[in-house]
């Protein structure tokens, strides 16, 4: 066909040159060059219709998706789990296709129909209804509505190999809480959650932004109840109870690396800046509105009310340093971790509180202070056939510290325990936890005598709670039924028993709100035994 069309267009061409002499010569040149002109378009046109055939033929000949199946992990990297290994540089994928074909590129010298850019909308939806007690005497069984983590996030990912750079790619982040349940405040704001942007190489991963520590991501996934009022971080990584864990924590303006799996093994580390203008880390970072190691608007936060006069003086720090090493091969997991905060502004406990009782309570300045916390833990998990399903058994021992404070009034220093099991049959799961604290030195603080009467008695109202014991345990059990991979029903219920000087509290990380041994005027009631029962829907996307 190619040399009919040929020879037709040549025939009419020199006829036509040969009704016009006077132009003849010219005109044979550019029928000769019109004619080069043509095969070389069609040459053009013949390869490109080869390689759109091939094309067809690869995606009509492509195997089917295989059907997800319950038992498949979602692997969701930014869920509450352990540290993931950045992916290996995957196939091209596209922004556009056509049966999972890529059709445009921007790779100058590649083919034009092929893409290296994925982009990822993805989040996880978790709404629970609660009925708890707070165990204090001026409190009774309340409701609770929660969204317990939810967040939506924007991934991508750009392969670099077309451009010259086998196995590197450039890799974007940006992920938010998301308030279901609750009016939003500053904590949804867009980012607030892991974001950052980041280079994977062939000898790992380096991002920065803001993420959760290795410290934390090393054992999350030890959890079975994370973010519901079972949550492990009640007494986990947390240094002294009440309303926050500060070695369960998502460090701002931080920069980390995540090594490639060598044998199973992944080393992770992370440094982040304290950003701090006062010595005593008493400000907010620079770019931040938040004092470090606090939650919006949370105790020490630096909003009205939240805090001492004097600014961030209660758990703000100055410089972060993280690490982990996890080795996961077969049914084994195993990990150590070690963290660093640097500086910890804890001069906010130091005052004379006068007792109800006519006595006072004196911390005198630099008992408490200014001082470096850091936190180390190992954990173990082995995963069983045991005839019924898959039995997954976890443990911790963790041991927390603060330096350079007098024991009497260093709450920040004890050593726990935390221990899991969850059998699977079939669709279901059942599991149960206990996390246990030991008493710590002492404490700088005054507590409410808990009488469980609506007046205390006089003179008995107040007591020290450097004076007794702190150490407090967590049990927790709880069923989830998986609809499929991504969609699921949970029933938890928790008991929290603090020893009589300790304070800890319930969903004191994740969950939308925590049950604190607090009275209605905010003081600290020591002591109290907390229960609370939580269900709730979640579905990932």
């Amino acid at each position: 066909m190619k040399k009919g069309l040929l020879a037709g267009t040549a025939c009419t061409a020199i006829c036509l040159a040969l009704t016009q002499q006077p132009m003849r010569a010219a005109t044979l040149d550019d029928v000769m060059a019109r004619l080069d002109a043509l095969e070389r378009n069609n040459a053009k046109l013949a390869k490109e219709n080869a390689q759109l055939r091939d094309r067809v033929n690869h995606i009509t000949s492509r195997p089917a998706p295989a059907t997800a199946t319950a038992s498949a992990p979602k692997g969701n990297p930014v869920q509450h789990a352990a540290v993931a290994p950045s992916p290996a540089p995957a196939p091209e994928h596209a922004i556009v296709s056509i049966g999972g074909a890529p059709i445009y590129s921007k790779a100058p010298g590649s083919n034009p129909f092929i893409d290296n850019t994925t982009v990822t909308l993805y989040g996880h939806v978790d709404l629970s209804g609660d009925v708890f007690n707070a165990g204090v005497f001026d409190q009774g069984t309340k409701f609770g509505v929660a969204s317990n983590l939810s967040y939506f996030g924007v991934r991508a990912r750009h392969n670099l190999a077309p451009y010259g750079f086998p196995g590197w790619a450039a890799i974007a982040q940006f992920e938010s809480l998301v308030e279901v349940a609750a009016v939003p405040t500053e904590r949804a704001a867009f980012g607030t959650r892991d974001s950052f942007i980041g280079m994977e190489t062939p000898w790992g991963t380096i991002k920065a932004g803001k993420s959760d520590t290795p410290y934390k991501r090393s054992t999350s996934k030890f959890d079975p109840f994370s973010a519901t009022l079972g949550d492990y971080n009640s007494i986990m990584g947390n240094t002294g109870g009440d309303l926050r864990a500060e070695f369960d924590w998502r460090a701002a303006h931080a920069v980390w690396y995540e090594s490639p799996v060598w044998n199973g093994f992944q080393a992770t580390v992370m440094a982040s800046p304290g950003q701090n203008t006062a010595r005593d880390n008493s400000d907010f970072a620079l770019g931040d509105f938040n004092c470090p190691a606090t939650s919006s608007r949370g105790s020490g936060s630096g909003f009205p009310l939240t805090s001492a006069p004097e600014g961030c003086t209660d758990g703000s720090y100055g410089n972060l340093y993280s690490a982990s090493l996890t080795y996961n091969q077969g049914p084994l997991t195993a990990i150590a971790a070690y963290e660093l905060h640097e500086g910890t502004n804890r001069t906010g406990d130091e005052a004379v509180t006068p007792l109800s009782n006519g006595g006072v309570l004196v911390v005198p300045p630099g008992a408490v202070g200014i001082a470096n916390e850091w936190a180390a833990k190992l954990g173990a998990g082995y995963r069983f056939n045991d005839g019924i399903g898959t039995l997954q058994l976890y443990g911790i021992y963790e041991v927390i510290r603060r330096e350079h404070t007098v024991a009497d009034f260093n709450e920040r220093s004890r050593d726990g325990y935390f221990l899991s099991a969850t059998q699977t049959v079939g669709h279901w799961d059942v599991s149960a936890s206990w996390a246990h604290a030991n008493a710590s030195p002492g404490s700088p603080g005054t507590g409410v005598f808990n009488t469980y009467t609506v007046t205390p008695p006089a003179g008995s109202a107040d007591f020290a709670l450097n004076s007794v014991d702190s150490s407090a345990d967590q049990y927790a059990a709880g069923v989830k039924y998986h609809f499929s991979p991504f969609a699921s029903w949970y029933l938890v219920g928790s008991f929290l028993r603090n020893g009589p000087g300790a304070h800890y509290c319930l969903g004191a990380s994740g969950h939308g709100y925590a049950v604190c041994g607090r009275d209605a005027n905010n003081n600290v009631v020591a002591g109290n035994k907390a229960k609370a029962v939580t269900t709730g829907l979640t579905f990932d996307f």
